[in-house]
C-alpha cells in the first residue's frame, strides 16, 4: 500500500508526462517540430507504474512511443524538448529527435523505433547485469504489433533458457497502428499458452490504475531476482484520442470499434487516479486540482525556456 506522498507523486508524474505531450502536440500542428512523433497520451500509467517500481540502477529501453518510458524513468524534461526540435542539447544531440530518447544517468538507456528490435536489445542488456553480477533487472516496453514479431518470442525463449533477469513489458492499445487483435490473430490465440510455454512468468491487468501496475512490478522484480526467471507484464491501456503518429485527433475511426470519446474518457488513467485518491485516499479535491494546476505550469515554464532558446540543426 503505498502512502500519501507516494501515491501523489505517481498522479504528478503522469500529468507532467501528458502536460508535455500535449504542448508538443500543439507545436507541431504549428509546423514548429519535423520529428516523428507518437504520443503515449491516455498511457502514462503503464510507464510511471512500472518505473516508479524501479531503481537508477535498473535498465530500461523503449520504443518509437517512448516520451512517458523516458520521463517516467527520470529523464532530463529539458534534454527531451530539445532533442524532439533537433537541437545539439537534446537527450541525442538533436540527431534522434522524438523516437531516440536516451538518459544513462537515470538508467534510461536508448530506445529505438524498428519494430520488435527492442526485446533483443533488452534482453542483451539482461545478459549484462546478469554477467557482472548486479542486482538489478532489464526492463523494455514493447507494443501489441510488435510483440507479434519473431524476435519477441525468441527473446523470452532466450531470457528463459539462460535465466536472464528481464521484464518484458507490452502495452497493449489493441490497434497496432490501426487494426484491431481479430484481424491479426487466430481466435485460439493465447498469450499465456506461448509465453509461459516458453518458459517466462506471464501476467495480464489493466494498466488503469497506476498504483496496482506499481505494487505487480515491485512482486515481478523480485521475483526475477530472486529466481532469474524472466517475466512478461501484459498491461492493457487504452489510447488517447489522437491517432497511432502525429498530433491529430482521430475523429470517428472507424478500426476503434465500442471505443468512443465516452469510452476513452471514462478509462482515462489520470482521471481515474484522480477520483481514487478522492474517494479511496481521502484527499480532498482541491488539493488534488491545486497539485495538478502546479505541475502543468510547472512543465509550461520549462516548455517554453527551452523552446525560446532552440537552434534548430540545419
Amino acid at each position: 500500500m503505498l502512502n500519501l506522498d507516494s501515491s501523489l507523486k505517481l498522479l504528478s508524474k503522469m500529468v507532467r508526462i501528458r502536460a508535455v505531450e500535449e504542448l508538443i502536440a500543439n507545436d507541431f500542428l504549428n509546423n514548429k517540430i519535423f520529428s516523428f512523433l507518437h504520443l503515449s497520451i491516455g498511457q502514462e500509467s503503464a510507464a510511471v507504474g512500472v518505473c516508479s517500481a524501479l531503481n537508477t540502477e535498473d535498465l530500461v529501453m523503449g520504443n518509437h512511443r517512448s516520451h512517458h518510458h523516458y520521463l517516467a524513468k527520470g529523464g532530463d524534461l529539458e534534454k527531451m524538448i530539445y532533442e524532439i526540435y533537433g537541437d545539439s542539447r537534446g537527450c541525442c544531440k538533436g540527431f534522434g529527435g522524438s523516437m531516440h530518447m536516451l538518459d544513462r544517468s537515470v538508467g534510461f538507456v536508448g530506445s529505438t523505433p524498428i519494430l520488435g528490435s527492442v526485446a533483443p536489445l533488452g534482453t542483451g542488456i539482461g545478459f549484462y547485469l546478469k554477467a557482472t553480477k548486479r542486482d538489478n533487472i532489464a526492463v523494455i516496453f514493447i507494443g501489441d504489433g510488435a510483440a507479434e514479431e519473431g524476435a519477441f518470442y525468441e527473446s523470452i525463449n532466450l531470457a528463459a533458457l539462460f535465466k536472464v533477469p528481464i521484464l518484458f513489458v507490452i502495452e497493449d492499445n489493441k490497434y497496432s497502428v490501426i487494426s484491431s487483435h481479430s484481424d491479426r490473430k487466430s481466435k485460439d490465440y493465447s498469450y499465456s499458452k506461448i509465453i509461459e510455454g516458453l518458459g517466462a512468468t506471464y501476467v495480464n491487468m489493466a494498466a488503469k490504475d497506476v498504483a496496482e501496475v506499481n505494487s505487480t512490478v515491485t512482486s515481478l522484480k523480485a521475483g526475477i531476482l530472486q529466481g532469474r526467471k524472466p517475466a512478461v507484464l501484459h498491461l492493457d491501456v487504452v489510447r488517447g484520442v489522437y491517432g497511432h503518429s502525429g498530433p491529430l485527433k482521430e475523429n470517428a475511426p472507424h478500426y476503434r470499434v465500442n471505443d468512443n470519446i465516452d469510452f476513452i474518457t471514462a478509462n482515462d488513467c489520470i482521471g481515474f487516479y484522480k477520483d481514487k485518491l478522492i474517494v479511496d485516499g481521502g484527499i480532498e479535491a482541491d488539493v488534488i486540482e491545486t497539485l495538478i494546476e502546479e505541475e502543468i505550469k510547472e512543465v509550461e515554464t520549462v516548455f517554453f525556456n527551452v523552446r525560446s532558446n532552440i537552434k534548430i540543426r540545419i
